[in-house]
């Protein structure tokens, strides 16, 4: 994926693994590659700030914090998950607990039934209102 935001790649995997493009496995080892390209980003935005010489320091220390971040994880899960299929099978445990139907007929829809029980407490649509502002 060549775009520069790790959270527009990581939605791009996923998206692809959905529509089975890419398997679970391969989407793991691209989305941490994405944590990675991602601490790039960080540093030049710390580099912006080199006239300020204490805001370049905070900045630098604040990427410098999500890059070790980045690398460390990729740096221990990588290995676990080229040895052992950790994260495929944690990842296949939960979507399998979930209990939902494979009938391909019927419309698949889990966003909307994970986010539904919090969207509904926050966000309420009022169709007439809505109907005003369009004529």
């Amino acid at each position: 994926v060549l775009v520069q935001s790790s959270s527009t790649s990581t939605s791009i995997i996923i998206t692809m693994t959905a529509a089975e493009l890419l398997t679970i496995r391969q989407a793991i080892y691209m989305i941490m590659g994405a944590n990675i390209g991602t601490s790039v980003t960080n540093t030049i935005v710390a580099l912006g700030q080199l006239k300020d010489r204490n805001e370049f320091k905070m900045a630098f220390a604040g990427a410098t914090v999500h890059d070790m971040f980045n690398f460390l994880t990729v740096l221990i899960l990588l290995p676990v998950e080229a040895a052992s299929g950790y994260l495929y099978r944690l990842t296949d445990a939960i979507v399998s607990s979930w209990n939902l139907k494979t009938d391909k007929s019927q419309k698949k829809d889990l966003l909307k039934k994970l986010t539904k029980p919090l969207t509904s407490k926050i966000v309420q649509i009022d169709k007439k209102q809505i109907e005003k502002i369009t004529k």
